[in-house]
């Protein structure tokens, strides 16, 4: 098993135990951390609460209940008639939305006579404006002085009216009620005295058409001699004559002239005969017609007498049952009441705001907001170097290591190597690589901490430099230095491996290939040792991989670095700026990402993840970096660097 997957299923435990649920001590921590939002928040909204309850008015409130009937009158269009309906869900709803309609409300400001009321009286001296503005603004103020409801399917509608004037709430409550019930029963006798004008115009349009179709029916009859009742059978009487007089001399030759004109009569009696005939069936057809509107005539009678009857009754849609009263006392404001809800609102806002100001903060401040986020282990944390001196000037990472060896920045490396050490005992397992989200997180800080704190152990130590475009490790260094290329290494392999003498103790022998190579540049541009078994490497732009050249140093380069060095520690360009990191990552027998405490960002942390995962690199945990011990133990973000005996050597405290 390798250490690779001798680590995996740690990772998948601690990110299946790890538990997302907030107890009580973590809400009690959040809220000491957002204290001072919270005390802002409740002081805000109690000193609103007294400023608003010194300045506000006092309202009177009162009540008065109108109850529709349980069915609706209404006129049928198409038959002309009155029709019963029982009241349904939809139709309180909409007796509800005229209530508070403004047709409505202006019906009832006409009522009362709300223009000469002070409260809805416009102030002397504000801006002049026109009829229809007033207007408006007065119905405005009605509607929000009154409000209309009902409980369930009751038909009970409450008037719930409220205003500053006690003997004013009580004529809105009733006139409310009033108004309504004048205005529906108005309503419903103008809808019937519209249906009984429309009825009696139609009834003598009715009343003509019948007489025009008695008329036509009359004409008809003489014109078609109709009124003689012995003419159908005089007629047939003739065609039977007729008949038999041509069968008779039919046969006989010398009659021919006499069968002629007998045939002649025939044809012109069967004719009249059948004109008649006509005649009498479209006589039948006219007077069912003069039937049946003799009938729609009686129907819109007896309907226009039946109308006109009920004008004189028409029944009320409501019944006012409970009139409000002239209030004594005021409902609002209730001080004590007021204050007591208030503060209660304010403790509820602010543990609200402060659960919202913690949501919000999408930084990453503990490890167990990197185990939330990755599932990842955090191998590590590593306190911020202090400035130090008069210029506030902060040592480079070799420096105060040096400096200050027992500091609990040098403590939170060594926690780092000794987890590596422990985990990845195999002799081939010797490269980190280590990376970023973004710039500015201490990427190169912590590889060059590492790589110092390693040698400080006693191990052979190499770090390559491949942040092509930052070189912060060669910065963090101290003097600049000549860039090698990742071919030319790769190129000197085969040389290497052909000398038959060993190279001095303590050179790796790609590193005396390296000095020879740019002996004619100058000492200061070779590559150089740092410290007594730390090594930089620092591979300029030219150095760039490419797949067959990432392939070489796969099979050449590292398989040889690996017998010359304990450990390799490779810094890389941040993984959301750049891609080299992705490639890079195969080179490495783990990944540690660095995050810096407070800076990192929740969603740059994940991103971070999924794409070093993509492209197949083994995350071996982050770093949580830049850590201020004192600020980690008071917000209690995870992490013991500032607690116990540790606080005695903090930085600068040494």
């Amino acid at each position: 098993m390798t250490a690779q997957e001798s680590f995996t299923p740690m990772m998948i435990e601690s990110s299946q135990s790890f538990d997302e649920r907030i107890g009580v001590a973590e809400l009690l921590v959040i809220l000491r951390r957002q204290a001072k939002i919270a005390v802002f928040i409740v002081l805000a909204v109690m000193s609103a609460a007294l400023y608003y309850l010194s300045t506000v008015e006092e309202r009177f409130v009162t009540r008065a209940m109108l109850v529709l009937t349980q069915q609706e009158t209404r006129i049928d269009r198409a038959l002309a008639q009155l029709e019963s309906f029982d009241l349904s869900r939809s139709i309180v709803e909409t007796e509800l939305d005229v209530l508070r309609s403004r047709e409505f409300a202006a019906s009832l400001a006409e009522r009362l006579s709300l223009d000469d009321e002070p409260a809805f009286a416009r102030a002397a001296d504000a801006p002049p404006i026109s009829e229809a503005e007033r207007q408006a603004v007065l119905i405005d103020k009605l509607l929000a002085s009154y409000s209309v409801s009902r409980s369930g399917e009751s038909l009970a509608i409450e008037i719930v009216a409220e205003t500053a004037d006690p003997e004013l709430t009580a004529a809105i409550a009733n006139g409310v009620a009033e108004t309504y019930i004048q205005r529906t029963t108005s309503e419903r006798r103008s809808e019937i005295q519209r249906s009984v004008t429309f009825l009696e115009a139609r009834v003598e349009e009715m009343s003509a058409d019948v007489g025009a179709m008695e008329m036509k029916i009359a004409d008809f009859v003489r014109e078609n001699n109709l009124d003689d009742p012995t003419r159908l059978n005089r007629l047939v009487a003739e065609q039977m004559q007729l008949t038999t007089l041509l069968t008779t001399i039919a046969g006989d030759p010398g009659r021919s002239a006499e069968v002629r004109r007998s045939e002649a009569d025939l044809a012109e009696a069967e004719d009249r005969l059948r004109r008649h005939t006509s005649a009498s069936l479209s006589l039948g057809g006219m007077e069912r017609a003069l039937e049946l509107e003799q009938t729609r005539y009686q129907q819109a009678i007896s309907r226009l007498y039946e109308l006109e009857t009920q004008l004189d009754f028409v029944p009320r849609s409501a019944r006012h049952v409970t009139e409000a009263r002239v209030p004594v006392e005021p409902d609002w404001p209730n001080t004590k009441v007021a204050l007591a809800l208030s503060f209660l609102a304010a403790v509820i806002l602010a543990f609200v705001a402060s659960l919202l100001f913690e949501a919000l903060n999408r930084r990453v401040w503990s490890e167990m907001d990197i185990k939330r986020l990755t599932g990842l282990t955090n191998v590590g944390s590593v306190a911020r170097i202090p400035r130090r001196g008069i210029m506030r000037r902060k040592p480079t990472p070799l420096q105060f290591l040096s400096t200050d060896p027992r500091s609990v920045f040098n403590e939170g490396l060594r926690g780092i190597l000794t987890l590596w050490l422990n985990v990845y005992r195999t002799s081939r397992s010797k490269v980190i690589m280590v990376t970023s989200s973004l710039p500015n997180e201490g990427k190169s800080t912590v590889a060059l901490s590492l790589a110092g704190s390693a040698a400080r152990d006693g191990l052979r130590v190499l770090v390559l430099d491949l942040d092509v475009h930052d070189q912060g490790v060669t910065e963090l260094a101290g003097d600049k230095q000549a860039s090698m290329s990742l071919q030319w290494m790769v190129d000197k392999i085969d040389k290497i491996d052909k000398e038959e003498d060993p190279p001095e103790l303590g050179e790796p022998p790609i590193m005396k290939h390296a000095s020879e190579e740019h002996s004619e540049v100058g000492a200061d541009e070779q590559p150089r040792r740092l410290a007594e078994g730390l090594d930089l490497v620092t591979v300029g732009a030219q150095g760039r991989l490419n797949p067959h050249l990432l392939m070489e140093v796969k099979a050449k380069l590292f398989p040889h670095l690996r017998t010359q060095y304990d450990l390799i520690v490779i810094d890389t360009p941040p993984v959301l700026v750049l891609n080299d990191a992705c490639r890079f990552g195969s080179l490495a027998d783990a990944v540690l990402v660095v995050v810096r405490w407070g800076r990192t960002k929740s969603d740059e942390l994940r991103e971070t993840h999924a794409r070093l995962n993509r492209s197949g690199a083994h995350v071996f945990g982050t770093i949580l970096n830049d850590v201020d011990p004192r600020k980690q133990l008071r917000y209690q973000t995870g992490g013991y660097l500032g607690s116990s005996a540790y606080g005695k050597n903090l930085p600068g405290k040494a």
